[in-house]
């Protein structure tokens, strides 16, 4: 927070103070208004009371912070107060996040173009999204959930995120989807969930892997959320609760994750036989 405010920017007030590079008033406007109604929904649902202020800074002053994750990679602080950071401007991330339509999947294309879409402006609002991601780190330790592995602290996170796009904001299902779609076919050499842990954080070696795999938990918490919806979370809670940190296997997370919603298992194995790809 003290780095944020250093940089001296200007600033919304409101429920969720966002803070922005000069000349990005109105993008900030748009992401408070994103993280402000996912925060009163998640204190109807699930009474959590959250502290989140954010700042939406171009790539000279993400640079000034000295963070880990690169410029185009949202994040969210791992403890309280919570400042979680969005990128002001995609045209400056250099991640090669984003194929041009003739290297990616026709069907994928022909989808975007019959909703009458252009296609980076589809993947970016999809992308913007995440910033909901970021939310749902800082809601998971508010709520009091103790994740015992990296990767179900990625999954768990990202349910926050797809539980209220889908319940609030049905204008960004279709943006979300395709981001989603468009990350699972993106290079990725590593594929198992043991990858995952072994390696984490691959957001800064290897950012399209990294996005690979948050692709493969959003098509497993599709079936999740269909079946159970929010009470996922309060479950999740019972056994994953803060004030009792476990420290747990990928196999042990697995079999307790299966008590709850089976299928946990079996799709942990098909990570497991994906091909891997290459760059």
């Amino acid at each position: 927070m003290e780095s944020v405010l250093a940089l001296k920017d200007p600033s919304l007030p409101g429920k969720v103070v966002t803070y922005y590079t000069h000349g990005y008033k109105n993008r900030a406007r748009l992401i408070q208004a994103f993280l402000t109604e996912e925060r009163d929904f998640y204190a109807r649902e699930l009474n959590i009371q959250l502290p989140l202020t954010v700042a939406v800074l171009d790539a000279k002053q993400w640079e000034r912070l000295n963070i880990l994750d690169p410029y185009g990679i949202p994040t969210v602080t791992e403890f309280p107060p919570y400042v979680a950071l969005l990128p002001a401007n995609w045209s400056q991330n250099h991640l090669g996040m984003l194929p041009p339509p003739s290297q990616s999947d026709p069907a994928l294309v022909r989808r975007v173009h019959a909703a009458g879409s252009g296609w980076s402006d589809i993947f970016y609002q999809g992308f913007d999204a995440i910033i909901g991601h970021e939310f749902g780190h800082a809601a998971a330790r508010t709520y009091g959930i103790r994740p015992p592995t990296h990767w179900f602290d990625e999954f768990l996170a990202t349910y926050f995120e797809i539980a209220f796009v889908r319940q609030r904001r049905e204008d960004l299902q279709f943006p979300v989807e395709i981001f989603f779609a468009i990350n699972r076919n993106y290079p990725h050499p590593y594929t198992s969930l043991s990858d995952f842990e072994s390696r984490y954080p691959l957001s800064n070696t290897s950012p399209t892997n990294y996005a690979w795999y948050q692709a493969m938990f959003e098509q497993r918490i599709e079936q999740v959320y269909s079946e159970q919806g929010i009470e996922f979370l309060r479950e999740v809670r019972e056994i994953f609760p803060a004030d009792k940190p476990q420290t747990l296997s990928n196999s042990a997370v697995l079999e307790q994750l299966e008590r709850i919603c089976p299928g946990f298992i079996a799709w942990s194995r098909m990570l497991e036989t994906t091909v891997p790809t290459q760059q």
